[in-house]
């Protein structure tokens, strides 16, 4: 059983306090105060001021100096991160009956959506979390994995309601920083591996290590696991979750049993895929789907279908399910019959699947307009420009997020002297000339953000939304 040492010191001295912190700007009186070491803040330097603030209690790492000037209890941890989720796990304590996690580098947030748009539909209730935020509350969420304090008082609230199943995304960054240190998801899903983060991990093998993390430590003892094969660094992922031998995962597309048998298009647009799911074939429709998102759906299916839920009435679902907002998305077309999609495409290999699909069905030119954000992984920078070189007809290198980096710079990197990159500046001003250029049955694909609403440039958030931007110049356009 697992045992927070920060509540047992409260327990035994009686310590009163109101809340978790790990952050002295929202600090109040009486929180218990969690000085952790953060990618651009070290919260031991927080220690005295969260003692001005109030705090009932400090927790510290075991090689913390604690200031001579702090007077109140402190206890020492070897691990703050992992600590704090063990806290808050335990005291905001949940009745989630039933944990799926969804991991991956692309396609995390289209199969968490699909999972929860399918138990709704199978009438479980079932609360997700992600990138597109909490899915029962009005509680704003930027990150794909939230913080554990934000984490586990959301499920506490769920389990209020009733809630009985959680669908989340569980990031790289989340997995190696124990964000969800205390769950045991009874369903893990990988979704694939590709380039990206490296600016955090430094390492694919570090990134993929983290990755296998929700395998090889989050996964129950007699839990579901589930694994695209067609994913790359397969035999790198797989080599990483021999460490737990209880695992016995499911290789969607690897064998017999569990992979797509076959795929018909058909002239009035509906797509019809045989999927063999636990030696059966079970049909799947779609209406016009892009095949990355096809997989995904039957990722989510198949994962239900391994804890119980009946496959043929999932299947039934498929033809009616909407799009995953910001993935892929269909925002408008001109009389002349073009075109516009959105897609949260980021990296190398997310952009590279969808110009793909998108030119499957674009009839005239595929047009892609894109950018990457600053303070991220460099290295992706050129590798996506070469992509929209080779699978683009026309590609336009636009802002995307810059933070703290100079835009400029940041499209420099993108075009790496390319001739054929259209070098565009202000995100808006891009789309408007993309759709202004715009003739019969072109393709218009613009990627990087998706269902996001603003644009981070320095360090102010700007409302801004690709979607509200799309439909703002189609009507001024006809």
């Amino acid at each position: 059983m697992l045992e927070s040492q920060t509540l047992n010191y409260i327990k035994a001295k009686k310590i009163k306090f109101r809340e978790f912190s790990f952050d002295t700007r929202s600090l109040k009186k009486r929180d218990i105060f969690f000085a952790i070491d953060g990618s651009s803040d070290n919260g031991n330097n927080f220690i005295l001021e969260a003692q001005k603030k109030g705090a009932s209690l400090i927790v510290v790492s075991s090689k913390t100096l604690i200031p001579e000037l702090l007077k109140i209890p402190f206890i020492r941890v070897d691990n703050v991160r992992k600590e704090l989720s063990l806290a808050a796990h335990l005291f905001y304590k949940s009745n989630i009956k039933t944990k799926i996690a969804v991991t991956g580098t692309n396609g995390k947030t289209s199969i968490t959506f699909f999972l929860k748009y399918l138990l709704t539909k199978l009438n479980k209730k079932t609360i997700s979390i992600g990138t597109l935020g909490f899915s029962n509350s009005r509680r704003n969420v930027n990150l794909t994995s939230p913080d554990p304090i934000s984490l586990f008082k959301e499920l506490k609230l769920a389990s209020s309601q009733n809630h009985k199943i959680l669908v989340m995304e569980t990031s790289s960054h989340g997995l190696d920083q124990e964000r969800f240190f205390g769950l045991k998801f009874d369903l893990s899903i990988l979704t694939n591996i590709s380039h990206d983060h490296l600016d955090y991990h430094r390492t694919m093998k570090h990134y993929i290590k983290s990755k296998a993390k929700l395998f090889t430590e989050y996964t129950n003892h007699n839990g579901k696991t589930l694994i695209n094969a067609d994913s790359n660094h397969l035999k790198a992922f797989k080599s990483e979750i021999k460490a737990n031998k209880k695992l016995k995962p499911i290789y969607f597309n690897l064998n017999n049993n569990f992979k797509v048998d076959s795929i018909h298009r058909s002239e009035n647009g509906t797509d019809i895929i045989t999927a063999i799911i636990g030696g059966e074939k079970i049909i799947f429709q779609f209406r016009s789907w892009p095949f990355f998102q096809i997989q995904n759906f039957l990722l989510a299916s198949v994962g239900l279908y391994l804890i119980g839920y009946n496959i043929k009435k999932i299947a039934k679902l498929s033809l009616n399910c909407p799009y995953v907002p910001g993935r892929m998305e269909m925002v408008g077309s001109t009389k002349s019959l073009a075109k516009i999609y959105v897609d949260f495409a980021h990296t190398p290999d997310a952009l590279k699947s969808s110009l793909k699909e998108a030119r499957k069905i674009c009839m005239g030119r595929l047009i892609v307009l894109f950018g990457c954000g600053g303070d991220r992984d460099k290295k992706k920078r050129p590798k996506m420009g070469q992509i929209a070189n080779k699978y683009a007809d026309l590609a336009y290198v636009t802002d995307d997020n810059p933070r703290t980096e100079s835009p400029k710079k940041i499209r420099e990197e993108i075009i790496n002297n390319s001739k054929y990159l259209i070098d565009f500046g202000s995100r808006e001003n891009a789309i408007k000339r993309a759709i202004f250029s715009l003739q019969s049955y072109d393709l218009l694909l613009i990627a990087g953000k998706g269902h996001e609403d603003y644009q981070i440039i320095k360090n102010k958030k700007y409302k801004f939304s690709d979607k509200e931007i799309v439909k703002k110049y189609l009507r001024k356009y006809e």
